[in-house]
């Protein structure tokens, strides 16, 4: 028989990296893991916002998203029309295509998703007039 263990970041340091936002970390980005000759990155992106302005896509990158902490709610739209967004409840991990509009909202006083993306990764970005969020039927 094994003993089971919780998984802390000392304790695993030995097989890999543990996902999950530095105490005190300043920012609201951290990559927590990289790969410089296959050029890669996970990050753990934390945020508190209960409305947007802006959108954005990755024109030549699809990016992964998923729940960590909190509720999170995904904003997303085709690339032809950011105005045309819809909004689900990130309950599971997804993988944005190339070139989706996209951002995410808290439902609770703070989130946190986990997000795989290229090293390099460039954006458009889309401001809409008045700031968009959501409401619960």
């Amino acid at each position: 028989m094994t003993r089971l263990e919780s998984i802390t970041a000392e304790n695993f340091k030995a097989y890999g990296t543990v996902l999950e936002f530095p105490e005190n970390y300043g920012d609201t980005f951290y990559i927590v893991d990289t790969e410089t000759d296959q050029p890669w990155r996970v990050a753990v992106f934390r945020y508190s916002s209960k409305e947007i302005k802006v959108v954005e896509n990755h024109p030549t990158s699809k990016e992964s998203f998923e729940p960590l902490k909190g509720i999170t709610v995904l904003l997303v739209a085709e690339h032809e029309n950011p105005e045309d967004y819809r909004a689900f409840v990130l309950d599971k991990p997804v993988c944005l295509k190339k070139g989706i509009w996209h951002q995410v909202l808290a439902l609770t006083p703070e989130a946190q998703v986990k997000i795989t993306e290229n090293l390099e990764v460039p954006s458009e970005f889309y401001e809409f007039q008045e700031p968009k969020g959501v409401f619960l039927m």
